[in-house]
Order: structure tokens, then C-alpha cells, then sequence
């Protein structure tokens, strides 16, 4: 059973839903994202007093129009840290999904049924492009969520996790939280790992990119194990590479002692990326390739001094804009990520899209131009 629901259209944000993620060029992207995008401005800056007042601080209002992603204004990913920012009534609120926030404060993200229905749906049909649309046993290296958060409060580690869920038909994990870190089971994993080698039933081995390699690969390469996997068995991981980097764990040499510990291919390695503030909205690449943008976004890369857009090809920091948050202002948001377009068009396995590589986080990074507005707003007890 395909586990994406269709639902009946409309308005233009449900319009641009019905579209597959990598279906659409950029001629036909344009007519269907800007009025989405345009609906989804007009509807936080009539219910959600910071977002008007930055707004109108950029000298922009929703009648304002442009088919160009980069003159629509962002928020810096800052925002989202200094206070909760909700475009609906509190009693609409369902959940809330904070960040891991490892320095700082953490972004509080509020959720209604509109905003979990349109990240649901958006995710899970870029998830299928790269894993497939039907049911599969799934292997977290990571503890339950349902362990770990609350219905009303989960933590974004939680969030990305559930949202692979979809396409499992049975789930295992193997990570516990005891003495205040996280315990692997080794034996129950290989073991697993070792049933599945016998079954030939193919199989998604799901965790964060640290996790996986250090708690896992790294320890199954030293003790020199080694499994082989069906051929459709598929790795996911999610998360940043600053760790790994820092340990001087290269990308290739991931890749590499991924498929070597696990017999997979490097093409059914699959990196997900996304982010807190737009939680839901996910993008992949295979193996060594490059992360597509779906139909539901545009991805614009600004130029670290001046913030304005950058050529293809020059690195700066990454802004996505997305016109599915409707509980709360997060549809254009300058993140700290560091990043640059490589391509555009048709990829070698035929989905159209921008094609960006994530480089990294911006050192000591927080995004310019939130911090004088913030206090004026603060006064106003929004």
C-alpha cells in the first residue's frame, strides 16, 4: 500500500502539493510555486505580528510580487531561537518540535494539523523517490521516540525519525539512554543484521550520520565484521558531518566503509538533509551526489558579506523557502548552513531540480539583521 495520502485540492499550497517532487521544470515550477508562496506570505503577515513588522522593515507586503525566489524577504534561523512565533491560535497548537540546540538556545517550532499534514506529505513523497514507496523492516540506531518525548514536546531527533516511519512495516532499535549517554546493543544488531543476510528481504538501516559511523561502521570495521546485504538494502542517515570531519572521516571514506561493512552500493547510501525550522521538508542525495530540490521549495545561496544572491557555483550561506509552515512564519528562512549550487535542470537519474552540496556550518554563526528588530517586537507582547 503507498503510504502518501492524497487529499482534495484547494488553494494554491495544496495545488503545488499534488505535483511530484522532481516532476516539474523550472517553466513549470514557476506558475505553481510563486502563488503558493505569495498565499502563504499573505497569510502570516495578516496573522502573526513579527513576521509583518520584519516585513514591512524589508519595505515588502504581500501585494508586492516577483517570480524571483531571492527577492522574497527571510528571517534569519535566529528568530526561531529567541522566541516561539505562532500564525494561528494557541489552541490550534498540536505539538511542538524543538532542536538539539548543542550551543545556544533551541528553535521551538508550533505545529497545527495543517502544518504536520503538508510537511507529512511533502517528505514522504521526496523520501519514496529515493527509497521507494512500499513497506520495508527498518533498523534505528537511535532509541524510540516514544520513549523519549512527550506527545506535545518532541525533539527534532524524534521528528526526523517518525518521518521515515511511514515505510516501515516492522522497526527495531537498538539504542538506550542509560547513565546519562546512549548504549548500543552490538549483539542485538548483529544479529539482526545477520537474519536479514539470510532472508534476502531487503531492509533500511536509519541513523544520524555520527551515530551510525562511529557507533557502528567504525566498530564493525575494526572487529573486522562484515555482512552482506540484499541488493535493494538501503542506509539513511541524517544529520551534519562536522563531527566526522572533525575526526578526519571523509566523506568517500564513509561511503567506502559503509558499503564494505554492510555489502551495499554507494548509490543506495542515502544522505538527508533539513532542518528544524522547516522541519518535515527533507533533501536527499545518493551516495556522492548532490541534494535535489523538490517542487515545494526553491533554495537561494547568499553571499556571506553581502547577503546578496550568489552565482551557481559560489558558496554562501543557504536560504529555503517553502510555502508549507502555516502554524508558524518558517516559509523563508536564511539558515547557518553553508552550501552552493552545482546544477540545475534534469539529474542523471532524471528528476528535475536545483542541485546544491551542503560544505558545512558557518563558524560562530547567527544570521545578521534579527537582533534590532527583536527588542521593538518583545515590547509589543506578541
Amino acid at each position: 500500500m503507498n503510504p502518501i495520502e492524497s487529499r482534495p485540492v484547494q488553494n494554491a499550497i495544496d495545488r503545488l502539493l499534488t505535483c511530484g517532487p522532481f516532476e516539474l521544470e523550472d517553466k513549470d515550477k514557476a506558475p505553481l510555486f510563486g502563488p503558493a508562496m505569495a498565499e502563504a506570505f499573505r497569510h502570516h503577515f495578516e496573522h502573526n505580528e513579527f513576521f509583518r513588522a520584519w516585513c514591512l522593515k524589508q519595505n515588502f507586503s504581500p501585494e508586492k510580487k516577483s517570480e524571483d525566489p531571492a527577492e522574497w524577504p527571510y528571517l534569519p534561523s535566529a528568530a526561531f531561537k529567541r522566541r516561539n512565533l505562532i500564525s494561528v491560535p494557541a489552541g490550534d497548537i498540536r505539538s511542538e518540535v524543538r532542536s538539539s540546540a548543542t550551543t545556544g538556545a533551541p528553535s521551538v517550532i508550533s505545529i497545527d494539523m495543517m502544518t504536520s499534514r503538508r510537511q507529512s506529505l511533502a517528505s514522504a513523497r521526496v523520501i519514496a523517490e529515493y527509497i521507494g514507496h512500499h513497506r520495508r523492516p527498518f533498523l534505528i540506531l537511535d532509541e524510540d521516540p516514544a520513549a523519549s518525548a512527550s506527545p506535545r514536546e518532541i525533539s527534532a531527533r524524534s521528528a526526523a525519525t517518525r518521518g521515515f516511519l511511514l515505510f516501515a512495516d516492522s522497526v527495531e532499535y537498538f539504542l538506550k539512554e542509560e547513565d546519562g549517554g546512549f548504549h548500543l546493543d552490538d549483539e542485538k544488531l548483529a544479529k539482526s543484521l545477520a537474519e536479514h543476510e539470510r532472508s534476502g528481504r531487503e531492509v533500511c538501516l536509519f541513523g544520524f550520520t555520527y551515530i551510525l559511523y562511529a557507533r557502528v561502521i567504525k566498530r564493525l570495521k575494526e572487529a573486522k565484521a562484515s555482512f552482506r546485504l540484499p541488493d535493494r538494502a538501503k542506509i539513511v542517515h541524517i544529520g551534519g558531518w562536522k563531527k566526522l570531519e572533525s575526526e578526519r572521516v571523509t566523506r568517500p571514506q564513509f561511503l567506502e566503509d559503509c558499503g564494505r561493512v554492510l555489502g551495499l552500493k554507494e548509490s543506495n547510501i542515502i544522505d538527508f538533509y533539513g532542518f528544524t525550522e522547516q522541519m518535515g521538508l527533507v533533501y536527499a542525495g545518493s551516495g556522492n551526489s548532490p541534494k535535489v530540490v523538490p517542487a515545494y521549495s526553491e533554495v537561494v545561496i547568499r553571499d556571506f558579506d553581502t547577503l546578496r544572491p550568489a552565482k551557481d557555483g559560489q558558496a554562501g550561506l543557504i536560504q529555503i523557502l517553502t510555502p508549507l509552515p502555516h502554524s508558524y512564519p518558517g516559509i523563508s528562512v536564511l539558515t547557518d548552513d553553508v552550501g552552493r549550487i552545482v546544477g540545475r535542470g534534469r539529474d542523471e537519474a532524471g528528476r528535475w531540480g536545483a542541485r546544491f552540496e551542503i560544505l558545512g556550518r558557518a563558524e560562530n554563526a547567527e544570521a545578521r539583521g534579527c537582533g534590532d528588530l527583536m527588542p521593538e517586537i518583545r515590547t509589543r507582547g506578541q
